[in-house]
């Protein structure tokens, strides 16, 4: 059918035309002659009909009319009696009458077709350059987002160099550092043609990022291990703000005396429960002083620990922080329930799951 499609919508030059229309009634007429002794009388324009079709798809519409009236003429002067003449009789003009109405009928049939596929080619032709506008736009609107996003975290660098007080200093740093996260969550998730992610590899990026926007002088060591999970957009958007927040608290609070923060995040899958849902648990342990005994995480008015919080609202997940008994620091758990859409891709947590995304990031 697209072969069809293409030859009814190919443009040919007049020489074509003209050689294919003369080679058309040539073998036409040349087969009508051969098979002359072996049909039955009534069929003088049996092996015309086919030139004049093949005339109209492969040549072009005045081609395949061109052929028709002369085939018409042919087959009316040599194979309708009485032969050798174009006479008026009422069985030559009830033929000639059915030949005119079946070449018509194909003429205007083939001339719809073409007309149709035109209409198509122009339709796809929009749609092609609608999607490709809105491409344009997304990634202009999205550019522009971006460098807002960058000329604000500028103004607020700016702002920290001319502040003498230490509180203020630490604020408005602490102000960038999730600015600048966000803007480059922006750049990694809000695309036309990214719709959902790999969880793991989507949390070292995240958590990568955040180092860097940090710019601690102690040192910080980072691993992940993550089990395999598809987020779409919508879910890995509020599960990159909580990490990021999570991470810059660890970075402020969690270091040891040595002056060394060591940070380990898993992410894991559980298995299905009995309605096929699926839940996964983000932990993000540090290596710190841990928790003050009567710390509540409701009632701490951090701004960082009460945006990690909201986020997790969004997320239909619970945070919970937790001191380490046993070697101190500070564990923050994150439960959420995968999305239906994302179920599908995730695969249920096993103990001695072998990590797709270990990574040692050091900041000296």
């Amino acid at each position: 059918m697209n072969g069809l499609s293409a030859a009814l919508m190919a443009r040919r030059s007049v020489q074509f035309e003209l050689a294919f229309g003369a080679l058309a009634t040539g073998v036409a007429t040349a087969l009508r002659f051969a098979l002359d002794d072996v049909l039955p009388p009534g069929f003088p324009f049996l092996t015309f009909f086919p030139a004049v079709m093949l005339s109209l798809v492969f040549a072009s519409i005045r081609c395949g009319i061109v052929v028709a009236v002369v085939c018409g003429l042919i087959a009316w002067y040599w194979f309708i009696a009485p032969v050798g003449a174009l006479s008026l009789t009422s069985g030559a003009l009830l033929a000639v009458g059915f030949y005119v109405l079946i070449t018509t009928t194909d003429v205007l049939f083939i001339s719809a077709a073409v007309w149709a596929l035109q209409e198509l080619s122009l339709s796809r032709a929009k749609a092609t350059a609608l999607a490709q506008s809105r491409t344009l736009m997304f990634s202009e609107l999205q550019h522009r987002v971006s460098n807002n996003l960058a000329t604000i975290a500028a103004l607020l660098r700016l702002q920290t160099s001319q502040t003498k007080d230490s509180e203020a200093r630490r604020a408005l740093t602490a102000s960038q550092a999730r600015i600048t996260s966000i803007s480059r969550l922006q750049r990694r998730l809000h695309s036309i043609d990214v719709q959902a992610v790999d969880a793991g590899e989507y949390l070292r990026e995240v958590l990568q990022d955040t180092l860097e926007v940090a710019k601690e002088s102690a040192p910080v060591t980072l691993t992940l291990k993550a089990a395999p999970l598809r987020l779409l957009n919508g879910a890995a958007v509020p599960l990159g703000l909580i990490a990021s927040e999570l991470m810059m608290n660890s970075i402020e609070h969690g270091a040891a005396q040595t002056g060394k923060t060591i940070v380990d995040v898993t992410l894991t899958v559980d298995p299905p429960d009995e309605d096929g849902q699926i839940a996964a648990m983000l932990e993000m342990r540090d290596n710190g002083p841990g928790l003050p005994p009567e710390f509540d995480l409701d009632a701490s008015d951090s701004l960082g620990l009460t945006v990690a919080r909201q986020f997790a609202k969004v997320l239909g997940g619970e945070l919970t922080l937790s001191r380490v008994a046993a070697r101190g620091g500070t564990l923050a758990r994150l439960r959420f329930a995968v999305p239906p859409a994302d179920a599908e891709a995730a695969q249920p947590h096993d103990p001695d799951f072998t990590a797709d995304h270990d990574i040692l990031h050091r900041i000296a």
